[in-house]
């Protein structure tokens, strides 16, 4: 099924070296080589690499919308973030990193790809990457930007909401509170042996710089066009994070993909359809996806 988008291009691998760590890259070009538009990818959260995959589940979601946008002539940067896939870095600390560094990357991106002559440089940035993407185009430029399956809630309320369900009441309200400590910039030092993984002493300064972000606070300082996608089958953002999003653009529209999960592909059954779709590297994306990103660069 990959031949479906497949046409004649270009693909460069690139390290990047930004700030003496180097990232893993992939730019692709149209054939009809020119002042082409640029799409910078931005992957979701986890070990999710520069494809959409990650070691538990591959279905090649951003590789399939990649080229999707080359046959229309539109180029892309596709790149692994720091510690995952490719950019994997021995000397990798996980206590050291924070979303800001994930944020500071993609600015750095964005300004070495205007040194290679890329002017018209858009953002697109799936799952916890629209929240990166917002970040960073607080700090650089661009012609525009695509939230894909992005949250319009606070990490730390989403948190909340998830867990409650998960959690017997006691347990729920210690949860609280810590997620309600991390939120103020403070450590904790003990959690439920269930929640370790989460709250794990590693990652909290992470969650520290991740839940001072507001999604909606930031898009509403953003000045270029941009584009709010979601699909009505996603398990894991909903539409009304998206019509948060879309009401705090001074310059958004939404679009709402019908039948389009999480992951970017077509399910019209149940949500066992859905969840395997997560592993199905042979499905491509729903075709909605590429369409309105594609209206979206060429119409500027």
């Amino acid at each position: 099924m990959l031949a479906l988008y497949l046409t004649a291009q270009k693909t460069d691998t690139l390290f990047v070296t930004i700030d003496g760590i180097k990232l893993h890259t992939v730019l692709t070009t149209p054939a009809t080589a020119g002042n082409v538009p640029l799409a910078i990818f931005i992957a979701g959260s986890g070990p999710t690499d520069l494809d959409g995959n990650n070691p538990a589940m591959k279905n090649n979601s951003l590789r399939y919308l990649s080229d999707a946008l080359v046959t229309k002539n539109i180029a892309t940067l596709r790149f692994d973030k720091y510690g995952i896939a490719k950019s994997a870095d021995p000397a990798f600390d996980e206590s050291k990193l924070t979303f800001d560094h994930y944020v500071n990357d993609v600015v750095s991106l964005i300004g070495q790809m205007k040194a290679k002559g890329f002017t018209d440089i858009y953002l697109v940035g799936h799952s916890e990457g629209s929240l990166i993407g917002l970040a960073a185009i607080q700090k650089a430029k661009v012609k525009g930007f695509v939230s894909v399956a992005g949250a319009g809630f606070p990490a730390d309320e989403i948190l909340k909401t998830q867990l409650k369900p998960q959690l017997p009441p006691d347990m729920y309200n210690q949860t609280i509170g810590l997620i309600d400590s991390l939120k103020n910039g403070k450590q904790v030092t003990s959690a439920p042996a269930a929640l370790y993984s989460l709250f794990r002493p590693s990652v909290q300064p992470y969650l520290i710089s991740w839940f001072k972000y507001s999604p909606v606070e930031l898009m509403s300082k953003v000045s270029c066009p941009t584009l709010i996608i979601q699909g009505d089958k996603d398990l894991q953002i909903t539409i009304t994070d998206a019509e948060n999003l879309a009401k705090a653009a001074k310059n958004g529209k939404l679009v709402i993909v019908k039948n389009m999960n999480h992951v970017l592909k077509t399910v019209t059954g149940d949500a066992q359809e859905n969840m395997a779709s997560y592993s199905n590297p042979t499905l491509p994306v729903n075709p909605e996806l590429p369409k309105a990103i594609i209206d979206f660069v060429l119409s500027k």
